[in-house]
């Protein structure tokens, strides 16, 4: 199996192929280590989901029979509920964000070699503080940033204009928010040395960069929405039998369980992003500081030895 070349000068097509080829070389091992570090978090996430969310999805169907029952009734959400949700989903979206980091630093170091899980839950666990103050630091940064592009772009929307702006926003925001995290946990910059660095990156190449994200931004959406479809087509076949009445309507463990499986995937496939980002930035080092040339030169000399 030829070594993976993490710092490479890449553009659109190689961007798409070596995410793939990724994959294809290491999926075994990358998921199998997956499932050890987040699966109890993923399963812990769908039985509270299942738990909370199944009265909301009744009252949602059928709001007239069990109006606000989501927030009134005892069995639902309690604080104690409140608190463990938001926990658990903080450390999963930290630990499900950092997994693909730490596989494509050890994969720098190790080569060829297995990487195991107790390396990467011990590589997770040196970055998980900074990674936190980071998302906390960019809800009062990034996200009003954020709100006001996409605001602008709804409004020039009429004009068409704004569509474009819409539809390029979202990969821009992740690729620029993804860059500047690389670089505020690998390089241990400052957050705003970051967000300068992220943009740098996300601009440099932006056509090449931003367009191979929105094409696989919109893979991951596209499948992830067919799990979202079939139980909305489920809920609405159930109206057309029942003669019309949406009060007849009721969240079947079937359609609940798309929703789950729904969200399992989201996780499972944004790994391909997150790999994709990993590839931008070791690609962006590459042409900053030309590391695959150097190691080359190393390589010769050894050989001549």
């Amino acid at each position: 199996m030829s070594e993976f070349q993490l710092y490479k000068k890449r553009d659109f097509s190689a961007f798409m192929s070596d995410t793939m080829q990724f994959f294809k070389q290491f999926w075994k091992n990358y998921f199998r280590n997956y499932v050890v570090i987040n699966g109890a978090l993923l399963l812990l996430m769908c039985v509270l989901y299942f738990i909370f969310f199944k009265d909301l999805f009744k009252d949602l169907s059928n709001p007239g029979a069990h109006a606000g029952s989501f927030f009134t009734n005892s069995s639902n959400l309690t604080i104690v509920g409140i608190v463990l949700f938001i926990i658990v989903s903080i450390a999963l979206s930290v630990f499900s964000t950092a997994f693909p980091m730490i596989y494509l630093k050890l994969l720098k170091t190790k080569g060829e070699e297995p990487i195991t899980s107790s390396e990467l839950f011990n590589g997770i666990k040196d970055i998980a503080g900074r990674m936190i103050l980071f998302g906390l630091i960019s809800i009062f940064i990034l996200l009003p940033l954020a709100f006001i592009v996409f605001g602008l772009g709804a409004l020039l929307s009429i004009i068409i204009i704004g569509i474009p702006v819409l539809i390029l926003a979202m990969p821009t925001f992740m690729v620029w928010s993804l860059q500047s995290l690389y670089i505020y946990l690998d390089e241990d910059a400052s957050y705003f040395s970051s967000l300068g660095k992220g943009l740098k990156i996300t601009f440099e190449k932006y056509w090449h960069v931003v367009g191979s994200a929105l094409v696989l931004f919109m893979f991951v959406m596209i499948v992830n929405g067919i799990f979202s479809m079939v139980p909305a087509m489920m809920m609405m076949s159930s109206v057309i039998t029942t003669g019309g009445h949406p009060e007849a309507v009721t969240m079947t463990p079937t359609m609940l369980s798309f929703y789950v499986l729904g969200m399992i995937f989201t996780f499972f496939a944004y790994n391909i992003l997150y790999i994709h980002q990993g590839l931008i930035y070791y690609s962006s080092q590459e042409n900053s500081a030309h590391f695959q040339a150097l190691s080359e030169i190393e390589n010769i000399g050894r050989d001549e030895a």
